[in-house]
């Protein structure tokens, strides 16, 4: 299986936190990322979101470039968490006006990414939620969140639109819950909506800090044959530092792919990354190496019978041996400039 690799260019500028509010590094233009991107060996497509990073007003030089360097538009996500009006909500607020707003911001995206034949469009409940015990009727939040899906794809269809929507999970950050926080509660709401363009983005970082067994929420998705998308990143399970993915557990990262591979997934592999100290472009090369490493031991897993190993799944030590022996055999040869650097 190849891996089609595409980045998402909001973390490929200067980032803030709330610890530094002013970020480490110097601003880049939404058109010099697209380009560091298409200069990436590896990285084909982009994602990105609308209006921060793509509007009507800049939407036909982002189309020269994306021709010039041979990239493909993704995935195109309105962007409904950023703005004073969205604080305590967006597609399930309480305020009719504000969840009207916010289907218009991803109908907008819709249209725009109609003009670029984008795959997908995800959307992320980042402030439907709540920071307190009791503070939200959850029960309300979610019929209000289902309608506003309900009418985002009543959208899609009239326009017939081939774009899949696709939820987000994620159980924390920015507000102390945010609703649908695991994959299964995701899940759940995209199978009551029962519509074929609607189903699941699974962001590998946030899965970890929910703390799910991965390898089992990628296979409840891709079960169900609603994976429309993926998002790859690593942490180590306290927070969703969005490092490259495999750098803080590869045997976890080999265990995704191995279900991926295992289930024919044909999708992108969507990078989202936050290199807040650290240099995009490597954090990109670094992710392209590691997922293609990841992919090299799944391939010598299945010609040494990991298939059939998981059949019988009676063998734990067997198949750990295997993947620690296909890790060793698929390992690329040392750098020789930094073994000699090392060594000095």
């Amino acid at each position: 299986m190849r891996n089609k690799i595409c980045m998402g260019i909001w973390g490929m500028t200067n980032l803030r936190d709330r610890f530094n509010i002013n970020g480490f590094d110097e601003e880049m233009s939404v058109i010099d990322r697209i380009k560091a991107v298409g200069q990436t060996d590896g990285v084909d497509g982009i994602e990105l979101h609308v209006p921060t990073e793509i509007d009507d007003k800049n939407a036909d030089e982002i189309e020269k470039v994306l021709k010039d360097y041979g990239l493909q538009m993704v995935q195109l996500c309105g962007h409904t968490w950023t703005e004073k009006k969205y604080k305590f909500g967006a597609l399930g607020d309480t305020d009719p006006k504000v969840r009207a707003a916010a289907v218009k911001r991803v109908k907008w995206a819709l249209d725009m990414g109609a003009r670029f034949n984008v795959p997908t469009s995800v959307l992320w409940p980042a402030t439907d939620g709540s920071d307190f015990p009791l503070q939200t009727d959850y029960v309300a939040l979610y019929d209000r969140y289902v309608d506003s899906v309900r009418r985002i794809l009543e959208y899609l269809h009239e326009h017939k639109y081939g774009t899949k929507i696709c939820i987000e999970p994620k159980p924390f950050e920015p507000r102390s819950w945010i609703m649908m926080g695991t994959t299964a509660a995701a899940l759940s709401i995209v199978q009551e909506v029962d519509d074929p363009n609607f189903g699941i983005n699974i962001d590998v970082g946030h899965s970890l800090i929910a703390r799910e067994n991965i390898e089992d929420m990628f296979s409840l998705v891709l079960r169900a044959k609603k994976l429309f998308h993926t998002h790859f990143d690593d942490n180590d399970q306290q927070a969703d530092c969005d490092i490259p993915p495999g750098c803080a557990n590869f045997i976890r990262l080999v265990s995704i792919l191995y279900v991926l591979d295992q289930e024919n997934y044909d999708g992108w592999f969507g990078l989202d990354l936050f290199p807040y100290r650290d240099n995009a472009v490597d954090f990109m090369k670094l992710s392209v190496e590691n997922l293609r490493f990841g992919q090299a031991v799944v391939d010598r897993m299945n010609e040494r019978g990991a298939r059939e190993l998981r059949a019988r799944g009676t063998d734990g030590p067997a198949m750990s041996r295997l993947t620690r022996d296909c890790i060793r055999d698929a390992a690329p040869p040392h750098d020789s400039g930094l073994s000699q650097a090392s060594a000095s």
